[in-house]
């Protein structure tokens, strides 16, 4: 295997004998034998690694399939007969006229999901003036149907069908190199997808719009600028198709579900990690993206990737519940809301009840550790970081398919002083408390775009100030979440919208 290098968040106790982290997170018990590589690997401020011997070998394989760490490749070009780039277009050909020529060289195959017919004859233009392959549909069938229909196409084209096909939506245009970077990882043959970081585009040369500062930064296809491994409750769960890299013949038949108009790509990645299929996320290839242009179309889109929350309920059952708790942590919270909100007795008592939650959790969480021969210093560790995670997602809940009860919970804030003023402050702060990274990230960007070394002040170019930042990120979170309690009531499926309990305490 080639050298490997950690992704963030993972790191070993006791010598390299326990490993944390992972997509999904886990832990791991290894091997003396593993120790020593593994720690190398995993320690914090680590480079890149390369195992020498079998062992080591073995010992990387396991730390990538647990997405502990990721391969290191050189960039590598693909050959023009390699990749086959498929691109689902409806409406304006003006953005495909910007995508072409950055995919010039390869097989394009662009597909016109039935559009106006002013748009149909500006997109055969703009396929003719490129020399690309147009497929005109009769009936509109969505971005995944296009898809489907583009890959049936090249299947049939004469000649072998490229290895690798690249998704691209129209309205984006990729960096210069970017199948370079994504490419190489298809050397190891459990890899079926690999996937670029989709960022949005700001236009000309100035600061661009408040909403292109936003998405260059942190926009709703935007994972972030950390490498993983790709895989249901994991830090990454799923990937975008609006730029991706697959193995043809690792795709299902047929690869999008025809029934789904928005979570295909959800659907898609979440059945192949399921078939045993590798995803990755590379977030040092670039694919910019067209931003919405006005703040009520921005929102009514993150609204309609709310609304995929019921079919990919009904086909993927329990993956899609806003938290997922444990009984100790449940009363752990509840405790603590009571003593916020309590006096004397009360607050007392919720503070008994905020602690024997912890302690209960703590407590199973340790006993399993002993009964496995396990150190006992992981098991509360675990506890504590299972603890950590259950909080984070009840914030995260507030702000998109509870956000009423957030919403409820700021107005209640700053009503006159009551016990009901300070729980629901405890509310907002616990809906906001996960915003924080991001927020200070945002301001550290802002800061670093304003200022330059020597003091002086500069153009904030795509950085966007922290309270901007915020109040866009919870606009975008209250329109997903808008989303799916739209989707719950008209179909009357509300298992998007409940808490999942697991029988045992972790």
């Amino acid at each position: 295997m080639t050298a490997i290098v950690r992704t963030q968040g993972s790191y070993t106790r006791r010598h390299g004998e326990l490993v944390f982290g992972g997509s999904p997170w886990g832990l791991a018990r290894l091997s003396a034998p593993a120790r020593p590589f593994a720690k190398t690997v995993l320690s914090r401020g680590s480079g890149e690694a390369e195992p020498v011997d079998d062992v080591e070998r073995a010992t990387a394989r396991l730390l990538v399939d647990r997405g502990l760490a990721l391969p290191v490749h050189p960039p590598r070009r693909p050959r023009p007969d390699e990749v086959e780039v498929i691109v689902p277009v409806h409406g304006s050909a003006v953005p495909l006229a910007r995508l072409l020529p950055a995919v010039h060289g390869y097989r394009v195959t662009v597909v016109d999901d039935a559009s106006a017919v002013a748009d149909a004859r500006d997109i055969a233009r703009v396929c003719a003036d490129h020399g690309v392959r147009l497929v005109v549909l009769p009936e509109n069938v969505g971005p995944g149907g296009a898809r489907n229909a583009g890959l049936a196409a090249s299947n049939d084209s004469p000649g072998a069908p490229a290895d690798f096909v690249a998704f691209l939506d129209a309205d984006t245009v990729p960096t210069e190199g970017w199948l370079d970077v994504l490419l190489p990882h298809f050397d190891d043959p459990a890899v079926a997808v690999v996937a670029p970081r989709v960022r949005g585009t700001v236009t000309g040369a100035g600061r661009g719009t408040v909403l292109e500062r936003f998405e260059s930064r942190r926009g709703g296809l935007d994972l972030g600028s950390q490498a993983r491994r790709v895989a249901p409750g994991g830090q990454i769960g799923y990937v975008p198709t609006a730029a991706l890299l697959v193995r043809r013949s690792a795709l299902p038949d047929p690869p999008f579900e025809p029934g789904l108009r928005v979570g295909e790509d959800v659907d898609l990645i979440w059945r192949l990690v399921a078939a045993g299929h590798t995803v990755r996320y590379l977030p040092a290839a670039e694919v910019h993206h067209g931003v919405r242009s006005g703040l009520a179309e921005w929102s009514q889109r993150h609204a309609a990737y709310g609304t995929s929350a019921v079919p990919l309920e009904d086909r993927h059952p329990g993956r899609l519940a806003p938290v997922t708790w444990g009984w100790p942590g449940l009363v752990m919270l509840l405790g603590s809301l009571v003593a916020v909100g309590g006096r004397g007795p009360v607050r007392r008592m919720g503070v008994v009840v905020a602690a024997g939650g912890a302690a209960v959790q703590l407590g199973t969480s340790v006993r399993r550790f002993h009964r496995q021969g396990l150190p006992v210093s992981g098991g509360a560790e675990v506890a504590l970081l299972g603890l950590r995670s259950e909080v984070t997602a009840v914030g995260n809940a507030l702000r998109r398919e509870w956000w009423p009860l957030g919403a409820a919970a700021l107005v209640v804030s700053v009503a006159p002083a009551s016990r009901a003023r300070q729980v629901a402050r405890a509310v907002v702060v616990l809906a906001l408390v996960p915003t924080m990274p991001d927020t200070l990230q945002a301001a550290r960007h802002w800061v670093h775009d304003r200022v330059s070394r020597d003091g002086t002040a500069r153009d904030a170019g795509a950085a966007l100030d922290p309270v901007r930042h915020l109040v866009l990120r919870l606009v975008a979170d209250a329109a997903y979440g808008t989303g799916v309690l739209r989707a719950a009531v008209r179909s009357r499926r509300w298992a998007v919208l409940r808490p999942r309990l697991r029988q045992r305490a972790t």
